[in-house]
């Protein structure tokens, strides 16, 4: 009688394993050399970040206080004056902090005739020597030209003198909100 061929046939000769296992074991190898090279390449992409940022900051801080000559002034002295009838108050104090965060605001913003965010007019009122002396300072400067209604205006992303020209076009980027997330209840 025949033998049935569903019946399974022994392993598979040893002969035939050999280049599998030595393909497994080349396979192995690479897999821990690509590894290897990932965790290389991430280590390395971490610190091109953390230059790349450090570098950003460097040209932000240089392109705030005026670096380049033609840029604006960097002394008070330099900056053009403050009209007499500007931010007039029934009652002045101009020993106040929002009374000459106004003047130099004005000023500041004259000098480079166009919109300034609230963080660039704060980094120029820095490199200029003025404190304002909150715990967030570029939130309580944005406060005081905010509650300025008369003297300053939003205006294409920035503070601006109100009723005042703008004399250099400046293209800037448009701020973008991201939605709030839905809560779940």
């Amino acid at each position: 009688m025949q033998q049935s061929s569903n019946q399974p046939q022994g392993r598979p000769q040893h002969a035939a394993m050999a280049p599998i296992d030595r393909q497994v074991a080349t396979l192995e190898k690479r897999r821990e050399e690509i590894r290897a090279e990932m965790a290389r390449l991430e280590a390395e992409t971490r610190q091109v970040e953390l230059d790349l940022k450090h570098l950003r900051d460097a040209k932000r801080s240089l392109s705030m206080l005026g670096a380049n000559p033609g840029d604006g002034p960097s002394h008070l002295d330099e900056l053009p004056d403050v009209p007499q009838e500007f931010a007039k108050r029934r009652i002045e104090r101009p020993e106040t902090q929002a009374w000459q965060v106004r003047q130099q605001a004005y000023r500041i913003l004259k000098d480079q005739g166009h919109p300034l965010s609230r963080i660039e007019i704060y980094d120029r009122l820095k490199a200029l020597g003025i404190e304002i002396d909150h715990p967030t300072p570029a939130k309580r400067l944005g406060r005081i030209l905010t509650d300025a209604k008369g003297e300053f205006v939003y205006r294409d992303n920035g503070y601006w003198i109100s009723g005042e020209p703008i004399t250099v076009t400046v293209e800037r980027p448009k701020r973008y909100r991201t939605r709030r997330k839905r809560k779940e209840i």
